[in-house]
């Protein structure tokens, strides 16, 4: 009787420890990923910062298998390292800025075969670091593991950029949007003129003298669609509401435009509070679709 007594206390305490490991390494996953904590990570400039959560993407039936032809260079890839961002991809925060295209990603990785995708593609690797020429001579590519679940990768003109992501600095304290996908692009980069599609340019061209915009996609109410919402800081009242005027009338000249994407906008209704503009739109599940066709 005292044995089994004995046994089943060591069984309970065994459970007790695999249970607070678990509760541990959950904890430290949830630290790591959290997003002041990565953001902290990427070079400090101006930049253009996306973050989209594929795992809540997925859950709200957003992030289907694509009914199209995959793109060549695409399928080489998912072919050569088993990759696969619809179903391996769990978060991705990005940083598009002066020095570069800088990412980390949560997900499940192969890390051996993203080696051997590197090295047959011209590249190297050296531990847990990879580079490799892009298309262009200064489109440099390096990415480097960071733990099992995560992978920091740049394209930058330094071809070691990606360990630039490899340390923690301090998190950012900004407030920053919430919801499953969002992007935050600063004044500086809204005047740029590659950032906005041509087919956009004229139509958003008032967008020029916001000092930033948010914009954020989120599941609507009755889960049907998408609602899209967006924030635009200027640098008074009155530039708040001439672009919110502007916006409106963007919004009824894009809907004779043939491209998705601005057809999608063109349902757009916009408010000016104060500094700010909001703009807010029903989108179609299916512009996701439209976004990601060939990938």
């Amino acid at each position: 009787m005292r044995a089994r007594r004995i046994a089943g206390i060591a069984t309970i305490a065994v459970v007790c420890l695999a249970a607070a490991g678990a509760f541990w390494r959950s904890r430290e996953s949830a630290a790591f990923f959290a997003t002041p904590a990565l953001l902290g990570r990427f070079p400090v400039e101006d930049a253009t910062v996306v973050r989209l959560d594929f795992e809540s993407l997925r859950q709200a039936g957003l992030l289907g298998e694509s009914k199209a032809p995959l793109e060549s260079e695409y399928k080489e890839f998912l072919d050569g390292t088993g990759f696969n961002y619809r179903k391996d991809l769990d978060l991705v925060v990005a940083t598009i800025s002066a020095s570069g295209t800088f990412f980390i990603a949560k997900g499940r990785f192969d890390w051996d075969k993203l080696q051997s995708y590197a090295v047959r593609h011209g590249g190297s690797c050296f531990e847990s670091l990879c580079r490799a020429q892009g298309s262009l001579p200064e489109r440099k590519i390096s990415f480097v593991r960071l733990r099992a679940d995560a992978i920091a990768l740049a394209v930058s003109t330094d071809e070691l950029a990606a360990t630039r992501l490899a340390n923690q600095g301090p998190p950012v304290t900004a407030q920053l949007p919430e919801g499953p996908a969002w992007l935050s692009v600063p004044g500086i980069w809204l005047r740029r003129g590659g950032f906005v599609p041509p087919g956009l340019k004229l139509a958003l061209s008032g967008l020029v003298n916001a000092d930033r915009m948010v914009v954020r996609l989120v599941p609507s109410a009755d889960g049907a669609g998408i609602v899209g919402q967006m924030d635009a800081t200027c640098r008074s009242a009155q530039d708040a509401r001439v672009l919110a005027s502007q916006l409106r009338v963007a919004a009824t000249t894009l809907g004779s435009n043939t491209d998705d994407l601005a057809k999608a906008l063109a349902g757009g209704k916009f408010e000016a509070t104060g500094a700010v503009v909001t703009g807010k739109w029903a989108l179609d599940r299916g512009i996701i679709d439209t976004l990601t066709t060939g990938i």
